[in-house]
């Protein structure tokens, strides 16, 4: 009855989460580290429902911050990709919510300012430099 109850939950949140103007206001600690909890539980259905939560939320630009800062969101989606256990289903999910993440901080990150000293190149480069600061 309780994990029956805990998957309802958990798909009640994913579906709160799907709502553009309630990501952000979702997107708090604790409730990240229910969701990253309930993602690595045994059962598929709350599994399914938390990862699902989690890209939803990572589909907004505003929560991207709290994601990454929540200690256990980025380590259980790396996790849940990579581990053979997940589900086939779970696991594009993580995929997708971690491809997700990585386009919105390298957007973010591409509309920083660089100080004038240093030469501008859009990122990412692609290309090794390292070597140039021995040839002075």
């Amino acid at each position: 009855k309780i994990g029956e109850d805990r998957m309802w939950s958990v798909r009640t949140i994913q579906n709160l989460c799907s709502d553009a103007s309630s990501k952000v206001g979702l997107a708090t600690g604790p409730m990240l580290s229910l969701l990253s909890t309930a993602a690595m539980r045994k059962d598929y259905e709350e599994q399914f429902a938390a990862v699902g939560a989690l890209m939803n939320l990572s589909t907004e630009p505003g929560s991207i911050v709290p994601l990454t800062n929540t200690k256990t969101v980025v380590a259980t989606l790396v996790h849940l990709a990579h581990s053979p256990n997940t589900p086939n289903a779970v696991r594009k999910i993580a995929c997708d919510s971690l491809a997700t993440i990585g386009l919105w901080l390298q957007t973010l990150a591409s509309a920083g300012t660089v100080p004038e000293e240093i030469p501008f190149s859009p990122l990412p480069t692609h290309s090794a430099t390292g070597w140039l600061r021995w040839e002075n």
